[in-house]
């Protein structure tokens, strides 16, 4: 769980056409900060890892649940993450994980599906047309 050398190296993660935070690529860390079911976890490491496609019941479901649980552990997590690293600020980064969560709920309510490029990544969604259609694939 080290952000001291992963922040340096975070890609930006467009979640149905909107650029996220680049603190969004750390929502596996917050998922595994909190008490969150294991399948959140799970779904919060699939989605900071690559690119991908799922449903929009899944993605609202899931943010939500990180969104009230990092909420509810604000102060244990900023502590957490200024004793992991002294020079980063953990209010911008819990502010970040609130912002991408909200972002990525509002988008999901509008939409059946939901997909994420992580910028920079070779595992795309897309298939490098510039119709800009989503692909399904089994993951």
């Amino acid at each position: 769980m080290s952000i001291s050398k992963s922040y340096e190296n975070l890609k930006a993660i467009r979640f149905a056409g909107e650029l996220l935070p680049n603190w969004a690529q750390l929502l596996d860390i917050a998922a595994r900060l909190c008490p969150v079911p294991e399948e959140a976890r799970h779904w919060f490491s699939r989605f900071t890892t690559g690119s991908g496609v799922d449903d929009a019941r899944t993605v609202i479901d899931h943010c939500s649940l990180l969104r009230e649980a990092i909420q509810a552990q604000r102060d244990s997590i900023t502590a957490e993450l200024r004793r992991i690293h002294d020079d980063i600020q953990p209010a911008q980064i819990f502010g970040a994980w609130i912002y991408a969560l909200d972002t990525m709920i509002q988008a999901a309510k509008t939409n059946q599906t939901c997909s994420w490029i992580i910028e920079g990544s070779e595992d795309r969604t897309d298939d490098g047309s510039a119709g800009g259609e989503i692909g399904l694939r089994r993951v």
